[in-house]
């Protein structure tokens, strides 16, 4: 028997816009309830316009008879064509208890709120953390606890965190990445091509090849020599360890102890620390961080061309970004958010904290959000109530 192959236009238009509307459905069901991700919006929209033009392409086969769907009277002048102002009318109700948000209708959006809402939460529940515990016996003050949740350019920075009293008084270190701590800053960084100037943020793209722009070789100078004063100034300046060149820099000589010292953490962390001992009525808690590289039309490379720090093989770019928090040890509140207070000097010239941040940008989305928990437990209680 021989089969003859021939498409029925009819067949296909029809199985098509069948098929495109369970597709719809499914995925307006799914943006509907849950927090969905760019793949399930495409699949949504791809699949909605190619429905759309084999739509139009159906009107325009059948424009004739569509006409007379909107004629008021069919057939015969006496009958009466109903469904053209009910399907008007429809729409139409629909459209204004929307707009002016109609309570049932409101109920139904506020529904797929929660039910987003409700999966946002559960996939918050994935976030990883990375537990770093500091505690030292010898220590016999409140426990401090570092929740850091890290933002979308936290890749490789240089961050301290460290206490100090309201007038500004150092009293000590929480946590320091050991690169700084041991000014142990490995490799040296060269241009390739000195006529290129940077003023944006591209080296954190995952496509991007630093090697493709920069030399990249293990520094061979001494650790006296090998300095980045530009990377913590704020707490660099108040630690008050000086290079014999006069830059304050941990040294060979004088470098900051290990039980405040560690890798650079690159997740999210919870630190947890201890005061060396107890100490009463309110202190500042700040944490400091900066990232190599975060160019931007402000911070360019070249923008201070006459700086031998901020123009050197650091690649600085954007300041340090100061966080603080005013920890109270005489209260029971236990959690304490950092919050933004200014910014280090560009090329670590001094300590000062500068609270313009007009020309800030990817700098300020670093860390997502920092929250102190302080934990007052029988050691310190003892101690301070004997």
């Amino acid at each position: 028997m021989r089969l003859h192959k021939k498409l029925n236009l009819r067949s296909f238009v029809s199985l098509t816009i069948f098929l495109s509307l369970m597709v719809i459905l499914v995925t307006s069901i799914l943006m509907f309830s849950q927090h969905h991700d760019a793949s399930t919006a495409i699949v949504h929209t791809s699949v909605g316009f190619g429905m759309l033009i084999i739509a139009l392409w159906h009107l325009k086969n059948n424009f004739t008879p569509l006409k007379q769907y909107f004629k008021w009277r069919t057939g015969h002048k006496s009958v009466i064509n109903i469904a053209l102002p009910l399907s008007v009318s429809l729409c139409l109700l629909l459209v204004l208890l929307s707009t002016f948000q109609f309570s049932p209708l409101l109920a139904v959006y506020e529904w797929g709120n929660r039910l987003r809402a409700g999966d946002t939460a559960r996939e918050v529940d994935k976030i990883s953390y990375d537990k770093v515990d500091k505690t030292l016996d010898s220590h016999t003050g409140a426990e401090l606890t570092i929740d850091l949740r890290k933002g979308p350019y936290f890749a490789w920075p240089q961050y301290a965190i460290w206490v100090e009293t309201l007038d500004g008084e150092f009293i000590q270190p929480i946590y320091v990445t050991s690169s700084l701590a041991k000014n142990n800053f490995i490799n040296k960084v060269t241009n390739k091509d000195n006529s290129i100037r940077f003023n944006s943020h591209v080296f954190f793209s995952k496509k991007f090849d630093p090697k493709t722009l920069f030399n990249f070789e293990e520094d061979v100078a001494t650790k006296d020599q090998r300095i980045r004063p530009e990377s913590l100034p704020v707490f660099l300046h108040k630690l008050g360890k000086k290079s014999a060149d006069g830059f304050f820099v941990p040294t060979d000589g004088n470098l900051i102890a290990d039980s405040y010292t560690g890798a650079t953490i690159n997740n999210n962390f919870l630190l947890k620390s201890r005061m060396k001992q107890p100490i009463e009525g309110r202190v500042k808690v700040r944490l400091e961080v900066n990232h190599s590289f975060d160019f931007n039309e402000y911070y360019s490379s070249d923008r201070f061309p006459d700086d031998p720090i901020y123009s050197g093989s650091g690649y600085s770019a954007q300041p340090s970004i100061i966080y603080e928090a005013i920890v109270n040890f005489n209260e029971e509140q236990e959690y304490y958010p950092m919050k933004i207070i200014g910014h280090g000097h560009h090329s670590g010239q001094n300590g000062l904290v500068y609270q313009d941040m007009g020309n800030f940008t990817t700098a300020l989305e670093l860390i997502d959000r920092v929250i102190i928990e302080v934990k007052q437990d029988n050691v310190t209680n003892l101690q301070r109530n004997p």
